[in-house]
């Protein structure tokens, strides 16, 4: 049997269940539309019942209202005149009461201000005395103080002098371990640029038109002025094709940077997922996380923010989302 014939068969029985379900729902349907003719037309007859119940409840609770009205009114007069007597009795009292109050506040506001004017002048003879003793306590605290300060400035002077001269050692010794450090760092980049253009020239002599020449003094004068740049320029001579000849710098024409820049290219996916992933990352975090030296991060986040999918803000790469989320 084809699959087709299997499915039309199928299909054949499931229309058969679907009908007889529906002959099943109809008929509890009717069943429950019986039932709930039969529980309306009893719940009408208790409904009746019930209102016919409420009016003679109501007209019960309308003559006990009727005559708790006339009795609330009977003792709301009793309860006025029994008021009245007891605030006129309460007035008499309070009225006495406040006499004798204010009797008492006299007397004790004299005592008061008897008492607050020993007690200020007291206080003024006692500020008088401890103004007298500060005076002395700080004339004694200024004069040490001025001591201690003049032999703190001295020692300070002669330890800015020591770490002055330590400094300066210090400078001499790197400044010297800088010229080292690039001269070897020069011996190192004629030999890769000779190396470089053995592979890629061969035993040809150098052309002019496939090369622009850079002044030596200017890369000497670059690599003794900052060492830390000199590593970059190695890799970027390595990554744009150029090399050292002789006195002069020479630049492969564009052709032979074409794999490379396909190389950098490459990092993109890579690059993207990890900044959407971590939510935001800097430079470094992406070249130690991908195991990509910084070359190629850089052209791979160039690339990205050529295409619009990433930005940059305070040197954290974002994807768009990021931002918009932001």
């Amino acid at each position: 049997m084809s699959f087709k014939e299997s499915w039309q068969q199928q299909r054949h029985q499931r229309q058969q269940e679907i009908m007889q379900r529906q002959q099943v729902v109809q008929q509890e349907l009717a069943i429950a539309r019986q039932e709930r003719q039969i529980k309306a037309a009893q719940l009408h007859a208790d409904l009746s019942l019930f209102r016919e119940k409420i009016i003679a409840e109501n007209h019960a609770r309308r003559a006990e209202s009727q005559k708790f009205q006339v009795e609330l009114q009977r003792s709301c007069e009793q309860l006025k005149t029994e008021v009245q007597s007891l605030l006129s009795v309460a007035r008499d009292r309070r009225q006495a009461q406040a006499q004798e109050l204010a009797q008492q506040l006299d007397t004790f506001v004299l005592q008061i201000q008897q008492e607050t004017a020993q007690c200020l002048s007291i206080a003024t003879a006692e500020r008088m005395l401890m103004a007298q003793q500060l005076k002395k306590d700080l004339s004694t605290f200024v004069e040490a103080l001025r001591t201690d300060t003049q032999s703190f400035l001295w020692e300070m002077g002669i330890g800015h002098q020591e770490r002055a001269r330590q400094v300066q050692q210090e400078l001499a010794q790197n400044r010297t371990i800088r010229k080292i450090e690039a001269a070897e760092l020069r011996s190192k980049l004629r030999r890769f640029c000779a190396d470089l253009r053995k592979e890629v020239w061969g035993g040809e002599p150098f052309t002019s038109a496939h090369s622009v020449t850079v002044s030596n003094s200017e890369a000497r004068s670059n690599a003794a002025d900052n060492a830390c740049a000199s590593a970059p320029s190695i890799a970027a001579l390595k990554s744009i094709g150029a090399f050292q000849y002789g006195d002069a710098v020479a630049v492969i024409p564009a052709k032979s940077t074409q794999p490379l820049s396909k190389e950098g290219i490459a990092y993109e996916k890579e690059v993207y997922n990890f900044i959407h992933q971590a939510q935001g990352a800097r430079l470094t975090q992406i070249e130690s996380s991908l195991s990509i030296n910084r070359f190629q991060a850089v052209d791979a986040l160039r690339a990205l923010i050529k295409k619009g999918l990433i930005t940059q803000r305070d040197r954290i790469y974002l994807t768009q989302e990021q931002i918009s989320h932001a």
